[in-house]
């Protein structure tokens, strides 16, 4: 099967990708696009775009997410904010919060961490009260 087949891509097509780092490619430091990335290869920083963020089968990004979209089937070490959707294919394997609107998780992902849907998210920061953040806190620190 070509790695760019419809099954692999889903949402969005090789012509909505402006920039792509190959698997055999990694990455130190943060990203930052105006344009659609697919992650194929490695990326240890924050990864940032005004558009759609997919990290493929192959892909691991140990640092924040933050874009409009953000399609998950490889790793993912850090927390995501979409101010549109977060989907997480079958393969997906995220350790950290997600801050979403709206949210998708297909039967094999797996997930440790907060989901936090339904608030207004901007600037890649879910807004939420002083009362909230201190009662998120306090879970973290009471399941510890």
């Amino acid at each position: 099967m070509s790695k760019w087949s419809p099954a692999n891509l889903r949402v969005v097509s090789a012509a909505d990708i402006s920039t792509l780092l190959s698997r055999d490619t990694e990455i130190r430091g943060s990203i930052r696009t105006q344009g659609s990335v697919r992650v194929d290869g490695t990326v240890c920083g924050d990864l940032s775009s005004a558009k759609t963020v997919t990290i493929g089968a192959t892909g691991l990004v140990e640092g924040d997410i933050t874009a409009e979209d953000v399609i998950v089937a490889g790793k993912v070490k850090g927390s995501l904010t979409a101010r549109g959707k977060i989907s997480l294919e079958g393969t997906a394997q995220i350790e950290g919060d997600l801050n979403t609107s709206r949210l998708s998780i297909a039967e094999g992902a797996v997930f440790r961490g907060l989901s936090n849907m339904g608030v207004a998210v901007r600037s890649g920061r879910a807004e939420t009260s002083a009362e909230d953040a201190s009662a998120v806190r306090e879970d973290r620190i009471a399941a510890a």
